[in-house]
């Protein structure tokens, strides 16, 4: 049977990479439901992108539009085309996008939770989500009077560098920098440059330099040393919003010109773990919290194991820590509580309350919602079924 043009949309993104693997599976779940696409693909490099696609004749094009060229090429389609991309600031095309802001601000929330002061960015210039992720970053820093240090370096979207590229001035810029502090980067390689330039120049990971970055390509945050901690993309609602949007413009339908997703969870690995404190009481406290907390602990037991009055431990958590030491506490339990639901999803919540030091379930739902804004179910049916 010969494939009618009228049902072959061209997915014009780099499906080989996790965190888009995870947007084509979005495009493929609605798609399989809701229409009769053919998907044009390139059988060997896993890679379409939109340059190629010149001469082809179809009806509609999910892509990643990264540069003018790009915007050119599919322009001269004539057929509908939505674009994930955030490369650039102005889309001509409809476009399902991350909230980048976001990604900053939680970032910052995440790294101050853990005591640093210092904080750079290394971003890419001239590219716009790099830029809403620092605008984020910088905002959420600078209201408690603190600053960043940004480094931008050269895109490579529309060039083939050396592998060495910006190097050099990515070490010079981290030896300028007064440790411990840390290090968030516009997407998970150039982070994993970062951890590659400390260790050329002598800064442990995370202990001196703490390093974050973004999409969560598992490949890349799991085989650089030590692991790379992440901030998830919500892919694959992008994918199903994408496919939703290039079906109704199919049809002849409007569509909204931007959409903006929330973005995942983090992925906390070996590159964030550390806290930066430095007085030896208040380290005391965390460890004690950090071996006790699945015990019937409090405030009183957290000051004795640190030797001090429980108002100088509040004092101490508020400035260092930027939170209560029962806070501090709460957030402990719900972390090793979302880590057991991942690693056991069918975990009872009986079993899972006792493992995390809450009273009973009925404290575990109320502290895991308000710290998550989700309940134990929900989180708990999302582990299940994430991709």
């Amino acid at each position: 049977m010969s494939i009618n043009n009228n049902d072959e949309v061209a997915l014009a993104i780099r499906v080989g990479v996790p965190h888009l693997a995870r947007v084509a599976q979005g495009v493929r779940d609605y798609a399989d439901n809701q229409t009769n696409w053919r998907f044009l693909i390139s059988p060997e490099t896993h890679d379409l992108p939109p340059c190629s696609l010149r001469g082809w004749s179809g009806a509609g094009v999910i892509a990643q539009c990264n540069t003018p060229e790009e915007v050119h090429t599919l322009e001269d389609l004539g057929c509908p085309v939505v674009n994930i991309s955030g490369a650039l600031q102005q889309s001509p095309f409809p476009r399902v996008i991350n909230d980048y802001r976001e990604f900053g601000r939680r970032s910052a929330h995440f790294l101050r939770k853990r005591g640093f002061r210092r904080f750079g960015f290394y971003g890419v210039s001239k590219v716009w989500y790099s830029e809403e992720i620092e605008k984020g970053f910088r905002e959420t820093i600078s209201r408690e009077g603190l600053a960043v240090n940004t480094l931008r370096s050269t895109s490579t979207m529309d060039a083939f560098p050396r592998w060495d590229h910006g190097q050099e001035e990515l070490e010079e810029w981290l030896l300028s920098q007064k440790p411990p502090f840390a290090v968030m980067a516009a997407h998970d390689p150039r982070a994993t440059m970062v951890i590659r330039a400390c260790e050329k120049v002598g800064l442990e990971v995370p202990a001196d330099v703490a390093v974050i970055g973004v999409n969560d390509d598992t490949v890349t945050c799991e085989t650089c040393r030590p692991t790379l901690t992440s901030i998830r993309r919500g892919g694959h609602l992008v994918g199903r919003l994408a496919a939703e949007t290039l079906h109704r413009l199919i049809q002849g339908f409007p569509s909204a010109q931007e959409q903006i997703v929330t973005p995942g969870r983090f992925m906390e690995r070996e590159s964030t773990r550390t806290l930066a404190i430095e007085h030896p009481s208040l380290v005391f406290a965390v460890d004690f919290v950090s071996s006790h907390f699945h015990e019937p602990i409090g405030v009183e037991q957290i000051a004795l194991a640190s030797g001090q009055s429980r108002r100088w431990l509040e004092g101490a958590f508020r400035r260092e820590l930027n939170c209560s030491p029962a806070d501090y506490l709460k957030q402990e339990r719900v972390k090793v509580a979302k880590e057991t639901l991942r690693a056991s999803p069918a975990i009872g919540r009986g079993e899972l309350a006792a493992r995390c030091g809450f009273s009973g379930t009925r404290q575990l739902n109320a502290v895991f919602e308000r710290e998550t804004g989700r309940s134990v179910k929900e989180y708990q049916q999302s582990s299940r079924s994430s991709p």
